[in-house]
């Protein structure tokens, strides 16, 4: 004859198998945040060389440009004359063409033109949008300037 079973002498049963558990350094959210991270030091690095430009920038668009424009005569050419309430007023003569060739306005900007407007109160992005109302060529030729043509750029006098 069969004994009866005594329930406590059964052996519990085991809890059903969990899935491996993924370890903290392959997680979705960390590779996300690790990524976020990146793009912030990539950022910082990429433009910490322009912050002096950036921050002219954001200045400027809460302040009122005062640029009037007025014709004036210098010798062998027209040079057009911008007051301002700098110490300087900005002039802009014909600038000889043996160093402008395949550059950009942000090249001439840095290289040409800053440093002789500096009292001016000029931004790079006022340079941009003028140079190309005083030099309409610079259109065509896909905002490049070109070697051996002549081109109008801005002095303080």
């Amino acid at each position: 004859m069969s004994t009866p079973t005594d329930p406590h002498d059964e052996q519990p049963t085991s809890p059903s198998p969990q899935p491996p558990r993924r370890p903290w350094i392959g997680s979705n959210v960390l590779i996300i945040v690790y990524s976020a991270l990146l793009v912030v030091v990539f950022c910082i690095i990429g433009f910490a060389p322009y912050t002096e430009t950036f921050i002219e920038a954001v200045r400027k668009m809460f302040q009122r440009s005062s640029l009037r424009s007025t014709d004036v005569s210098e010798t062998a050419s027209t040079a057009i004359v911008e007051e301002t309430t700098s110490a300087c007023v900005i002039v802009w003569v014909e600038h000889k063409p043996d160093n402008l060739g395949q550059k950009s306005r942000a090249t001439v900007w840095e290289e040409n033109v800053s440093d002789r407007v500096k009292a001016s109160g000029m931004t790079p992005r006022e340079f941009y949008k003028l140079v190309v109302e005083h030099n309409p060529q610079l259109i065509r030729d896909e905002y490049e300037f070109k070697k051996g043509k002549v081109y109008l750029l801005p002095k303080c006098q």
